[in-house]
């Protein structure tokens, strides 16, 4: 996939001024190229918790066989709890036969058994766009055959996921009119041309090592757009998915057509242990669903180093002493705070105001 393919993903998932509907149909045409190989895909949103199986949303079936459009809900829930949640434990980009534990396994579930015989299905590809928030947006393509991805691919997309896992959070947060989807934007906190000239900041964007973050990242958000393809490391790794774990920068147009870059607050709000800061819960939470460290620092857009030191203080708060304990520890301490979305109180994080230089 090229950088351009992902960039053309990227910025259909931030077209927050669509409907739902729209929104969903414009990121699986984007990503069908990619990912259909005859059995076209399915595009999705959908919440989930630390406990129990994902609830689907809504969903999207691009250039798919009727017959296997009309059976991707039924097949979807004749499948086991643990099954339906397994997506959320292996990262934002898996096979079926990766999360089966081998080809042999997934050919012998009783599911996978009835698709290949009425579809020719033997894998399919996960892009599990989930958030620590509850929200996401995802992706399914089925294979005729094995799938094995590369490390590059599974980059690839987990930079994508990233970025439609934030996404559907900000949209999830918009205020929508009565009686209309269509979102209807929130101030935002800091306005930028695309050369990187600022317009405006107010709030946390307002601080001068804020606004230099900003900029950065807005340069180099435009040095994507026109070179995609052109530098010294892939070009979608300098649009990270926010910007110091907090704001999303997307596009805004005047009536006249002059285009403005403008960072909305959006940071992950998980619910979990009041020992833990903020950017403590959110490090550990993208790490319960199967994130390594490098996606999360590109999720949080923060340094990579941040990364590893928030996890040991989390660990250390736990008391615990590795990154299997701390999961389980993290999501028992979500039990309580998932359910009703309440956000429990937390510590002042002096890294959230750092900017993780």
């Amino acid at each position: 996939m090229t950088a351009r393919a992902q960039l053309e993903i990227v910025e259909a998932a931030y077209r927050l001024e669509q409907s739902d509907d729209d929104w969903l149909r414009g990121i699986a045409e984007a990503c069908l190229p990619s990912l259909d190989r005859g059995l076209g895909l399915c595009a999705f949103e959908f919440r989930h918790t630390p406990e129990g199986a994902p609830q689907i949303l809504a969903g999207k079936t691009l250039a798919m066989p009727d017959e296997l459009a009309a059976a991707y809900p039924r097949v979807f829930a004749s499948l086991s709890p643990d099954v339906q949640a397994r997506p959320f434990r292996h990262g934002p980009c898996t096979t079926a036969s990766r999360m089966m534990g081998g080809a042999n396994r997934l050919g012998r579930h009783h599911v996978m058994q009835q698709n290949t015989e009425a579809f020719g299905i033997r894998d399919a590809i996960w892009v599990t766009a989930a958030e620590p928030s509850g929200w996401g947006c995802g992706l399914h393509a089925a294979r005729t055959k094995v799938v094995s991805l590369s490390n590059h691919e599974i980059a690839q997309w987990s930079r994508i996921a990233a970025h439609l896992g934030a996404a559907a959070r900000l949209r999830r947060r918009l205020a929508r009119a009565p009686g209309s989807d269509v979102p209807e934007l929130p101030e935002a906190e800091a306005v930028f041309s695309p050369d990187g000239r600022l317009e405006h900041a107010q709030g946390e964007a307002g601080e001068p090592t804020a606004q230099e973050s900003l900029r950065q990242a807005v340069l180099g958000i435009e040095r994507v757009r026109h070179k995609p393809d052109i530098g010294d490391r892939p070009g979608m790794e300098r649009w990270q998915g926010l910007v110091d774990a907090r704001w999303s920068l997307v596009d805004h147009f005047e009536a006249n057509g002059k285009r403005y870059v403008v960072a909305r607050e959006n940071k992950p709000e998980p619910p979990g242990a009041a020992a833990l800061t903020l950017r403590e819960r959110q490090v550990v939470a993208y790490a319960a669903l199967g994130h390594d460290n490098k996606v999360i620092a590109y999720d949080l857009g923060i340094a990579h180093s941040t990364v590893r030191v928030l996890l040991a203080r989390a660990a250390a708060k736990f008391g615990v002493g590795d990154r299997e304990q701390l999961i389980q520890a993290f999501e028992h301490s979500q039990q309580t705070t998932f359910p009703g979305q309440q956000a429990v109180p937390c510590l002042d994080d002096a890294s959230s105001h750092s900017h993780d230089a």
